[in-house]
C-alpha cells in the first residue's frame, strides 16, 4: 500500500470529488485539499478523465461535510497517490466499501492517466 496519508486524513481533509454513475469508478476519488490550493483545475481533469473513457458524463459530486463520519465509518483505505501541481498539490484516493467496491484495473487506469500529466511526491 503507498498510502501517504490515513484514511481519516484524506476524509477530512479533502475535498473528495467522486464519479456518481460510472460504477468502475466506485470507491475512488479525487481529492483537493480543503486549507490549501491544490493547483488543480478539476473540470479540465474530468474533462480529460472523461475524454480517455474514465469518467462518465454525469456531473461529478462530492463528500459533503456532514457525511465525512459516516465516510470513515464505512470506507477502507486501499491506497493514495499525492502529486504536485503548479500550485500545489492533490491526491487520489481508492477505497473500498461493501456496496461500491473499488477495481483495480480502474484504479490503474487512473494512475497511469495522472502519472502522465502530474508528477508523483
Amino acid at each position: 500500500m503507498n498510502s501517504p496519508l490515513s484514511k481519516d486524513k484524506i476524509i477530512d481533509q479533502h475535498v473528495l470529488t467522486f464519479d456518481p454513475a460510472d460504477k468502475a469508478n466506485g470507491s475512488l476519488y479525487v481529492g483537493e485539499p480543503l486549507d490549501g490550493s491544490s493547483g488543480l483545475h478539476l473540470q479540465t481533469e474530468l474533462a480529460a478523465l472523461r475524454a480517455a473513457g474514465l469518467w462518465s458524463a454525469e456531473a461529478e459530486k462530492q463528500v459533503p461535510d456532514a457525511h465525512r463520519a459516516a465516510y470513515k465509518e464505512q470506507l477502507q483505505l486501499v491506497e493514495s497517490v499525492a502529486y504536485r501541481s503548479d500550485g500545489g498539490g492533490f491526491i487520489i484516493a481508492r477505497f473500498d466499501h461493501p456496496k461500491f467496491p473499488s477495481d483495480a484495473a480502474r484504479w490503474a487506469a487512473w494512475q497511469q492517466h495522472f502519472d502522465s500529466r502530474f508528477t508523483r511526491c
